[in-house]
């Protein structure tokens, strides 16, 4: 029996947390699929028509009287029914819901060691794999969820892996224990789940804290409820029947629960996002029967404003505001966190991060695919808000269970409500679900998390009392920037736009890491398993590479591919961003209240959707991202080419800004300095137009800078643009001169922190200066690193100082780091390199864009 000593024949070691794909790769029987590989020419699809045992022997107490041992379970893919010690203890349905079991009778005639096992089952429904195929144009058959979307028929789990536009086919779908598995006791009173929640008052000067304890207990008895809120201690006693009871403490109780002069959670880029520490135990006799310590956030958060829709009617829009501040919602969806949930706290935690230094304030979470404890405490930490999705999509039938998914949903609900970042609850992706599932959604929020909104799904609301102004919808592909701002110049309806995206394609290196050698110049079915078709928008990854030579001249070679794309990105990219933000507030008749961006955190190695590589480094995107979602920003809107100054902060701008012109020879042609005479809170203000300044010129292509001048300090964004009387596209930069750079780097005594200066020491503009830390040994990036900016755009004599951040575990294993830089167009014997205890360099083999292939693509 699996649940003994007995021996058992054919067990091998497994990863928990873990899936049984990322157990065979750590035994040495896969590749990692992701790299290098096609997935599903390299693992076998058979992996998802089988159930798993786990089984793993582990020490247990001696119990004493009166004292109950728990076991908890925080996820399981897809069925799980557990053993201990050769009795079966019960089940766990769907991927998201915990299950906690009483096993003290059996802990009791243990003799210090107790054997768990676990079946893992497998799915109900399941469909063949969805291959790639780069001649086809469209991804995986062009067809989300698999062959025939049924995999979205099992309920909770992780449907996505069937296959999608963004996503392989995983072999073992992803089955497995994915999430810990842990034990503690208790004495015979158990706090089955606090809950805390705050009302803020409408001025912001005192908060009512409520805390509810959901109680298990073994006998009727009188217990103290005893605790501290931030330092500040209370007790209270109160009686318990035996079996669940519920405790509820407020500040007509305990007067620490009324809090003065809160300490406010912000989201990121509006204020501190303070966190208070609750601990409270129950105990008897001075014996602590049970204890539970967590984080939560006072906010208030309003959710809609009045907006009068095309049809004529007003109706309640999707508009957020946080603690009397309106917050344009500038976020990115996620469509799973790692292909392979492969997910320690460490990376989360870093991509997270990423979205708080790219200036997002909200992420995704698309179907719920990411739930996991880690994740929201992450978003808590650094101010990130939650649209957290539960489990239906359009692109499949829904679950045939409707009982398993909403006990999902519930302990999703009950699970993650106490976390501050999480915004709202929202049935699941693109179109309503079954009437059921709506009804039994609404109730469960109505019933455990009534102060939070739900909606119906990402593309309306059918609720009692509608929240209207939000959708879907993209575009998905590469546009130009003049569509994004069309699509959100304020007359377009809705003024929320919750997914759209565009290619985004990674460094070289990366690119070189991902793809087998014999496909790095021809782009081929390697390529399309790595997502380069995309949605099929702008013609499939071919159509993309053609729409590239169009834009910005034959595409010569990969390294070329990679310089040509990084412009790509960030044009559009920042567009997705700079195109609301210029026309929120005040604009009209439907100002932009938010833009989610598909998809900002990529599952796999991709080409296409992120802001960053799987492998956590920042590319062209990523910057885009953050210098479009400045708080205090100026903007260059790419159709009318009206300066806009666009301030989410509470306090009022003022300054001027400073516009300067450049041709491609990197001479200024024009000069204006436009007033700003006050730009209020969470508003932007037109103060200029430089339409004018370009009628003449002979250059094709334009560089524009914007330095916007206020009291705290300079803000610059610069463009490059084709020139209005002959718009030809970008293929003349690749005429233009080389720029001469000086870039001198050092290291802190410490190690933690790299400082580069980055100056355009000729007259030729440095276009696109991105610099990579690396290791000295081995040539690799060093990863994740944190810097400041990158990918600079700098004029005749200007400098940057940029700040790189590495963790104290990458200065152990990195003692020698130095510095690569490249460029749009470097002229490498003319620039100037310089270390101080840190090696500078070109990357020449990113700078080698000169003809390596006869056709690249070819």
């Amino acid at each position: 029996m699996l649940a003994s000593a007995a021996e058992v024949a054919g067990l091998k070691p497994a990863v928990v947390p873990g899936t049984p794909l990322t157990s065979m790769i750590a035994n040495g029987e896969y590749p990692d699929p992701l790299y290098g590989h096609i997935v599903t020419d390299t693992v076998p699809d058979t992996l998802k028509d089988t159930g798993y045992w786990y089984r793993v022997a582990f020490r247990v107490p001696r119990l004493l009287p009166g004292q109950r041992f728990w076991l908890q379970f925080d996820g399981i893919n897809y069925l799980g029914t557990i053993w201990l010690d050769g009795t079966r203890i019960g089940t766990v349905e769907g991927a998201f819901k915990r299950a906690v079991f009483d096993v003290t009778d059996i802990v009791a005639k243990a003799d210090g060691v107790a054997w768990l096992a676990v079946l893992v089952g497998k799915l109900d429904y399941a469909d063949p794999p969805a291959l790639p195929s780069y001649a086809s144009g469209v991804t995986r058959g062009g067809r989300n969820g698999g062959p025939t979307g049924i995999t979205l028929k099992n309920g909770p789990t992780f449907f996505c892996t069937a296959g999608w536009d963004w996503l392989p086919t995983i072999p073992d779908r992803d089955l497995g224990i994915w999430q810990p598995v842990s034990w503690h006791t208790t004495g015979p009173v158990r706090m089955a789940d606090v809950h805390v929640t705050s009302t803020l008052s409408p001025d912001l000067r005192t908060a009512e804290v409520a805390i509810e304890l959901a109680l298990d207990s073994a006998v009727e008895k009188s217990v103290v409820v005893k605790g501290s809120l931030d330092g500040r201690e209370f007790r209270r006693t109160v009686r318990v029947p035996a079996g669940a009871s519920t405790v509820v403490l407020t500040s007509k109780d305990l007067a620490c629960l009324r809090l003065e002069q809160p300490k406010l959670w912000w989201p990121n880029g509006y204020g501190d996002p303070y966190l208070y520490r609750l601990a409270v135990s129950v105990e008897s006799g001075g014996q602590v029967y049970d204890e539970r310590a967590l984080n939560f956030g006072v906010r208030r958060i309003e959710y809609t404003t009045p907006m009068r829709s095309p049809s004529g009617t007003v109706s309640q829009c999707l508009a957020i505001t946080v603690n009397n501040q309106p917050i344009l919602v500038m976020g990115g969806n996620w469509g799973m966190d790692e292909a392979l949930k492969r997910i320690p706290r460490e990376r989360l935690r870093e991509q997270v991060r990423l979205h708080r230094d790219a200036n997002l304030n909200l992420i995704r979470n698309w179907n719920g695919q990411s739930s996991t404890e880690d994740f929201f405490a992450a978003c808590d930490e650094y101010g990130i808000l939650v649209w957290q999705d539960f489990f239906c999509s359009t692109e499949g039938p829904p679950a045939e269970n409707v009982a398993r998914d909403l006990a999902n949903i519930r302990d999703c609900i009950v699970r993650f409500r106490n976390h501050p970042s999480v915004l709202l609850w929202c049935g699941g992706n693109e179109g309503p679900p079954p009437q059921p599932l709506i009804d039994g959604l609404d109730a469960l929020v109505a019933e455990l998390d009534p102060q939070r909104v739900v909606l119906t799904s990402s593309a309306g609301d059918t609720g009692e009392n509608p929240i209207d102004g939000y959708r879907s919808g993209g575009p998905y592909h590469w546009v130009p920037p003049a569509r994004h701002f069309s699509l959100n110049d304020g007359t377009q309806w809705p003024p929320f736009r919750n997914e759209v995206g565009s290619y985004s394609i990674p460094t070289l290196e990366f690119i070189r890491k991902m793809l087998p050698e014999g496909s790095w110049e021809r782009p081929d079915d390697f390529w399309a398993d790595r997502d380069v078709n995309g949605n099929g928008g702008n013609g499939g990854g071919a159509g993309y590479l053609r729409l590239t030579a169009e834009r910005y001249g034959e595409v010569r070679n990969l390294p070329d591919f990679a310089r040509k794309s990084q412009m790509m990105n960030y044009e559009c990219i920042r567009a997705i961003y700079e195109a609301p933000v210029a026309h929120m507030g005040s604009a009209g008749p439907y100002p932009r209240t938010g833009v989610i961006m598909w998809m900002t955190n990529p599952a796999q190695p991709s080409f296409v959707w992120q802001m960053y590589s799987h492998d956590l480094e920042a590319h062209s995107a990523f910057y885009a991202v953050q210098h479009a979602c400045r708080r205090v920003n100026v903007v260059l809107d790419a159709r009318s080419f009206d300066v806009v100054v666009a301030n989410h902060s509470r306090a009022v701008v003022r300054g001027a800004v400073d516009v300067s012109l450049y041709g491609l020879d990197g001479v200024e042609f024009s000069r204006r300095s436009f007033p700003v005479g006050g730009v209020k809170g969470s508003d932007r203000a037109v103060v200029g137009n430089v339409a004018s300044l370009m009628e003449g010129v002979s250059s094709e292509v334009v560089f524009v800078r914007l330095l916007f001048r206020g009291a705290r300090g300079v803000v610059r964004s610069f463009y490059w643009v084709e020139n209005p009387a002959r718009a030809v596209g970008f293929a003349g930069l690749d005429g233009m001169d080389a720029a001469a750079v000086s870039v001198i780097a050092g290291r802190s005594r410490d190690g933690v922190e790299v400082a580069v200066d980055v100056r355009n020491s000729g007259e030729a503009v440095a276009l696109m200066v991105h610099l990579q830390v690396y290791d000295v040994r081995t040539g690799e990036r060093v990863l994740p690193a944190a810097f400041s900016d990158n990918y600079l755009n700098l004029v005749g004599g200007e400098e940057v100082g940029v700040r790189v951040r590495l963790g104290a575990e990458q200065v152990l294993r990195h003692p020698e780091v130095g510095v690569r830089v490249d460029g749009w167009k470097v002229d490498q014997r003319a620039s100037r390199l310089r270390g101080r205890g840190v090696e500078v360099t070109f990357n020449r083999e990113a700078l080698d864009v000169s003809p390596a292939v006869a056709a690249f693509g070819g």
